[in-house]
């Protein structure tokens, strides 16, 4: 950024304070240690924005194409956002010019190279988003029309430019100067308005976060006012410096700040250094944002870092793992010997893998939205999803203890599916569409779900009461717990608890917790708002007699409660049932042979998409969504080898493309040296 202003001509005084005041926006500090995507292009976006400076010196795009790949590789969420920058970087330069059309024609044509030389990255990556399942809160379009005067986007704001109140008054002073008035005008628009923000999100959500983006458009600004070191106060520059302030919080706070910043900007024209002394305010406010509890100390990252989860892990074999511990469940860690984990977090998922997760298997929703995936203490999800090892401080019901650290301890299960497998056990998907839950559960468990399915087989679930209530109204300012006994009249070891929700104050959560399992209800104006209003409970143990309840505080009604049991004998032994793939290690997804008894349908784990190719016997065979979610195809009888092989959809055409804009760039950048030895 320093580099980047001085080659604008600003002076060293100019582009140190502001390069000192971009470090301790908010973002920069926060985002680098908490999500680094949120930042990780910025040194290319400062590369793109000083090779358009060069570029309306030398007509040369090799670099500008370079750097404009580099951010799409690093961020596909925030390289529109970037790009939208560059372009109006691009055409303040042009309106200098007569001839601009010509110079714009460049531009597009530098941004058609881009898309090219990144489409083998891009093209399987929107594919992707196409297809999957976007689990985010209706959008009224009309109300983002209406300016937000709150600045969240632009001040203090960690998921926002995150800068001080001295920028606002800048950018205002801006307003007021011809040669900035056009700059300050597309940022103001870009802070006030929701919609924008919108739209540079995809159409996904009007989130502030996006506008990460505009820091280097705001800290250029705040250079060019600065370097014209003439800041007299007009009626209409004090209405636009104080109207903010009744959107803010803590408007008593902002309030000094714009105090101190107009001092700072009086004295500046005496002598520019003493701005320098204006650096307390940002660094206080980047300290204030992000306090040591904000980061992990010492003692607190080996908790997290699971130190005593990778000796567990490395001294068994662990075929899947999910991480019970208490203390903290990273949904996205990855452990060193690549051991194969369920759960993730990503705002656009695998539609039909969220959908069995959720609404399938119905597992609780503990948290604001669907996009979080987690590990579930649920026999179905377990064992279904072939999990052989859990590390928990709890016993697990249906796994042994096997290996322990301290109070972390290993359990292992020899009864779960295998990842791959052949059945002729056959159930319809018209018939098992007709169940409800909780009867899909072991009817799911017990058969493989395919199109043309044969069995008449029932669940062997049992609606049984056990003293509940079919209601409850809650209305209590605290949350509160309470213990109930159950009125059990069998022994069945698996109990399912299920009900609806009706929240009377939307803009507050709902969480019910029962023996540890937590289901929630997000505020309707949350990002993510999950829609979670049937709440499901599956608790699995010897003798369950009583139950632990949570109750979070509010106003809400329990309707429609029903309570159900199975005996566990009903799913235990399946995995004898049916033929296991003998898996080989290889660079396949998934490649063994199996020994099919009868004719029937092979299964896998794996979650059906169409890049997937399954070979039987080297030939090429159709797959299909089986169990409601994941890849299979009819198999006969007998000795067969297994291939699974994945190509990313849109993969060949995405390499066709980028080879070609590679090719392109190469002859232009022959070209261009060529023109400079010839100059």
């Amino acid at each position: 950024l320093y580099r980047w202003l001085k080659s604008r001509e600003f002076t060293a005084v100019v582009s140190g304070m502001t390069a000192l005041m971009f470090l301790f926006a908010g973002p920069m500090i926060y985002q680098s240690s908490h999500q680094i995507m949120f930042v990780n292009y910025m040194p290319f976006l400062f590369l793109m924005l000083r090779s358009i400076d060069r570029y309306f010196i030398n007509q040369k795009l090799t670099s500008i194409v370079i750097w404009g790949s580099c951010i799409v590789l690093h961020s596909y969420f925030y390289c529109v956002g970037c790009f939208i920058v560059c372009f109006i970087y691009f055409m303040l330069h042009c309106y200098r010019y007569k001839n601009y059309k010509k110079h714009f024609l460049h531009l597009i044509a530098a941004y058609l190279l881009i898309v090219l030389l990144t489409a083998i990255y891009t093209i399987p990556t929107l594919f992707v988003i196409a297809g999957g399942n976007k689990s985010v809160n209706a959008t009224n379009y009309l109300s983002l029309l209406i300016p937000t005067f709150s600045l969240k986007g632009l001040l203090y704001n960690n998921y926002g430019c995150g800068l001080t109140y001295m920028f606002w008054v800048l950018i205002v002073f801006g307003l007021f100067k011809e040669k900035t008035r056009t700059l300050s005008i597309i940022l103001m628009i870009s802070m006030l308005c929701p919609i924008v923000s919108l739209i540079m999100n995809g159409f996904l959500y009007a989130r502030s976060k996006i506008l990460i983006v505009f820091l280097p458009l705001v800290i250029l600004q705040a250079g060019l006012v600065l370097e014209n070191n003439h800041f007299k106060i007009n009626k209409y520059m004090l209405f636009l410096f104080v109207f903010p302030l009744f959107f803010i919080q803590r408007s008593e706070l902002v309030f000094l700040d714009l105090i101190i910043s107009l001092i700072i900007l009086y004295f500046s024209k005496i002598n520019k250094k003493r701005c320098f002394i204006y650096l307390l305010v940002p660094l206080f406010v980047v300290y204030y944002n992000n306090p040591t509890t904000s980061f992990l100390p010492n003692k607190q990252y080996k908790k997290y870092a699971n130190q005593e989860v990778e000796t567990l892990i490395q001294r068994n074999f662990i075929n899947t793992l999910v991480n019970m511990n208490e203390i903290h469940q990273n949904m996205n860690q990855t452990y060193q010997n690549q051991v194969t984990r369920l759960s993730g977090y990503t705002s656009t998922n695998h539609h039909l893998y969220n959908s069995f997760l959720f609404d399938t298997l119905k597992i609780p929703i503990s948290l604001n939205n669907r996009v979080g995936q987690i590990d579930q203490n649920n026999l179905f999800y377990l064992k279904m999803l072939s999990v052989d090892s859990i590390i928990s401080k709890k016993k697990i019901d249906g796994y042994q203890e096997i290996d322990a650290i301290k109070d972390l301890k290993l359990y292992q299960s020899q009864d779960i599916m295998p990842i791959a497998y052949a059945t002729n056990k056959l159930y319809s998907q018209n018939q098992f569409h007709q169940l409800q839950y909780p009867y899909t559960l072991d009817i799911l468990y017990n058969h493989a779900i395919v199109k043309n399915g044969n069995s008449t087989d029932q669940s062997q679930f049992i609606k049984e009461d056990m003293g509940l209530k079919s209601s409850y109204q809650i209305q209590q300012k605290k949350n509160k717990k309470i213990t109930f006994s159950l009125q059990r009249k069998t022994k069945n070891q698996i109990i399912v608890i299920e009900g609806d929700i009706k929240n009377y104050k939307p803009h507050q959560s709902v969480s019910i917790t029962i023996n540890g399992i937590k289901n929630k209800l997000s505020r309707n104006n949350s990002p993510y708002y999950n829609q979670h209003t049937h709440f499901t409970y599956l608790l699995s143990g010897e003798n369950i007699k009583t139950l632990s309840i949570s109750l979070s505080k509010g106003h809400y009604d329990l309707k429609n409660i029903k309570t159900y049991s199975l005996n566990k004998e009903v799913i235990e032994n399946r995995n004898k049932e049916v033929d296991s793939l003998n898996i080989q290690k290889g660079k396949d997804v998934l490649k063994g042979s199996i020994n099919v008894k009868n004719d029937g349908y092979f299964i896998t784990r794996i979650p059906y998409d169409r890049g997937y190719t399954i070979y039987i016997d080297s030939k090429v065979v159709k797959s299909e969504i089986v169990n409601e979610a994941f890849l299979g195809c009819p198999i006969n009888q007998g000795k067969h080898k297994i291939q699974i092989k994945f190509t990313p959809t849109g993969y060949r055409l995405g390499f066709i493309l980028s080879y070609f804009g590679f090719m392109v760039i190469f002859i232009n950048y022959i070209i261009e040296r060529r023109r400079k030895n010839e100059g």
